[in-house]
């Protein structure tokens, strides 16, 4: 009985690693830029990593830093008040891509929730636009990481006399559970298995 549970143990510690690939991205990353909006469009100008010492964390740490250019989609997105799809035909859209010292980020888009407000609490005498997107990360160049689930934050403010606004956004990425399971279940494995020694060895 000790060696299938050993074959087992052994099978689970090495192929967790090998599922999990060691490269998902994790951690956050901030932004500012230029945009236009309505009540049911959106349009970037530029955009920009900031956000200050310690708002680029996890793999968007060890390439990014403030004051990289972040290239938006180019043309207007629509969108309407509430939950929003992005098109079949479409799905994902590449929202915005960041590239610095030989990797590049994108964030593809699968479906985001807008809220266009006025004149309430916390957007005072302004037009106020809050967005939510959902969908994953890739990142290529000096390392290939794997596809990780993502979502961005988007605030903007737009006061009487304006025809553009500054925004500011974050997004993070966390790595599939399931993923991060399977490397649990590998390590209690390899720990029943040396339990298992050990006692077997004692007596």
């Amino acid at each position: 009985m000790l060696r299938p549970l050993a074959v087992f143990a052994l099978a689970a510690a090495f192929i967790a690693p090998t599922a999990l690939h060691a490269d998902s991205i994790t951690g956050t990353v901030s932004a500012f830029g230029d945009d236009t909006f309505t009540s049911s469009t959106i349009q970037f100008f530029d955009g920009f990593v900031a956000g200050g010492p310690g708002a680029n964390t996890g793999t968007f740490g060890l390439y990014l830093t403030n004051g990289n250019p972040i290239n938006f989609l180019s043309g207007v997105l629509p969108y309407t008040q509430g939950q929003n799809m992005v098109p079949p035909a479409i799905s994902p859209v590449q929202l915005f891509t960041i590239t610095e010292n030989g990797e590049t980020f994108a964030f593809h888009m699968t479906d985001y929730n807008a809220e266009y407000i006025s004149n309430v609490t916390g957007c005072l005498n302004a037009t106020c636009l809050d967005a939510t997107g959902n969908g994953f990360f890739t990142a290529t160049g000096v390392v290939d990481y794997d596809p990780t689930p993502g979502s961005f934050t988007f605030t903007t403010q737009l006061v009487n006399g304006q025809t553009s606004t500054t925004f500011s956004a974050s997004a993070s990425a966390v790595p599939e559970p399931s993923t991060l399971a399977l490397l649990g279940s590998g390590v209690l494995g390899l720990a029943g298995l040396i339990r298992r020694r050990a006692n077997a060895m004692h007596t």
